[in-house]
């Protein structure tokens, strides 16, 4: 995977969903075009893969270019697929790391549970909320969830698993 083949949309996301640099004249330096078809909006891709696509239109994405489709807009599994999916391509140095190593999965794991439940999916319950119970019905969680995180790294530690960096940060 060559750096030139990676799209990033603008962090903004607006009525019509997440869109790559150049369709408005608010800029953001890491966003691009879409570098594969030049598209304007995420959603394009989806349309493009199923035309008749009628669920929401997330990011991150991994496209196919050859079988013109997602391979996943999952984060979790986009994280784990890159973990190893490239190591041919890479120096042994690089390819040699691992941020999910045998020996911490069910560390790593048991973390991922509810730091995807409660932080990651609570962070968009908390930011989409469309009433107020909601967002307090959401927010509380999060907050709980942010405090357990702190405490964890409260002991001066720079990582949440095994003492380097592993999925569970990323994530």
């Amino acid at each position: 995977m060559m750096s030139s083949d990676v799209s990033v949309v603008h962090p903004h996301m607006d009525d019509l969903g997440w869109r790559f640099n150049g369709t408005s004249n608010e800029t953001f330096p890491a966003a691009t075009s879409d570098k594969v078809y030049g598209l304007e909006r995420i959603r394009d891709l989806y349309f493009k893969a199923d035309p008749g696509y009628k669920a929401r239109f997330t990011v991150p994405v991994i496209w196919d270019k050859k079988q013109e489709t997602i391979v996943s807009n999952e984060s979790s599994e986009i994280i784990r697929f890159l973990n190893d999916a490239f190591d041919g391509e890479l120096s042994k140095e690089k390819a040699d790391l691992d941020f999910y190593p045998q020996s911490l999965r069910k560390e790593i794991d048991e973390l991922n549970d509810w730091v995807y439940s409660d932080i990651n999916n609570g962070v968009y319950k908390s930011g989409f909320a469309t009433t107020q119970e909601a967002y307090e019905n959401a927010v509380k969680p999060l907050g709980d969830a942010m405090q357990r995180v702190e405490k964890i790294l409260s002991d001066g530690r720079d990582f949440l698993v095994g003492g380097k960096l592993t999925e569970a940060d990323i994530r």
